[in-house]
Formats: structure tokens, C-alpha cells, sequence
């Protein structure tokens, strides 16, 4: 078991992981919110084109909390929680989330992966792979 710190701003939980930036060949730490009610995974635009990756693939139409938005795909090679590397995760990128200061939504196709519990008196997520 591995744990996380995390920051809590307005009850919502946030944490920086590591996604890989294509450019540098390495992880770059990315602040995003944890969120079990978010299906996939999301990045801002700005934040995926500092980590290298396109923004311009073909749209999709995808359902969040707020309504019906406009997506496109992108497929991530490397994510490191912890010390659990996981690979070819695919995400959403979203210009909303620009709007919002935020780089990133972590959503249930990656914490599904693993049994995880929040700490709020530690501020941690406790994070094991299953």
C-alpha cells in the first residue's frame, strides 16, 4: 500500500500524479482533481499540450456532471501513481476545464484499477494495486 498526499479545497480532493510528458521523456507531477464520480479521466487542453499530446482529434460527444460537451480522445503511454505505473490510459481533453484553473479530472477508469481510502484527518488517499 502506497500513500498520497493530498490538498482539499472546497471538500474536493486534488493530488499531483505523474503523467508522462512527451517532449522531456519523462514525469511531469500534474495537479488534477480526484474524482469518483467522473467515468474517464480528463485534461485541460492547456495542460496536455505542455505535456506534448494533440488536442485536435476527431470529437466526441461526451456526458459530465454539467451537461453534454464536445471531447476528443488522446491515449496517455504512462501514468505513475505511486509507485504503480500504469500504461496506455485513455483520457478526454477538455477545454472547460481551462475555464476552471484545473489541469486535470483523475476519473474512474484509473482508480478502478486499484482499492483506494481517503484520510481527511491525514490528508492522504491510500492507494493498492488490485
Amino acid at each position: 500500500m502506497e500513500k498520497l498526499d493530498i490538498i482539499t479545497i472546497n471538500d474536493l480532493m486534488y493530488a499531483d500524479i505523474l503523467f508522462w510528458n512527451i517532449p522531456q521523456s519523462k514525469y511531469q507531477n500534474i495537479l488534477v482533481m480526484i474524482d469518483t464520480g467522473a467515468k474517464i479521466t480528463t485534461f485541460s487542453d492547456s495542460a496536455l499540450k505542455r505535456l506534448g499530446y494533440s488536442t485536435n482529434n476527431k470529437p466526441i460527444t461526451v456526458r459530465t456532471g454539467g451537461g453534454e460537451t464536445t471531447a476528443s480522445e488522446v491515449t496517455i503511454p504512462k501514468i505513475k501513481i505511486c509507485d504503480v505505473e500504469l500504461t496506455d490510459v485513455i483520457a478526454h481533453s477538455n477545454g472547460f476545464l481551462d475555464s476552471y484553473k484545473i489541469d486535470g479530472i483523475l476519473g474512474m477508469n484509473v482508480l478502478r484499477q486499484f482499492n483506494f481510502s481517503v484520510d481527511f484527518n491525514e490528508n492522504v488517499i491510500t492507494f493498492d494495486r488490485r
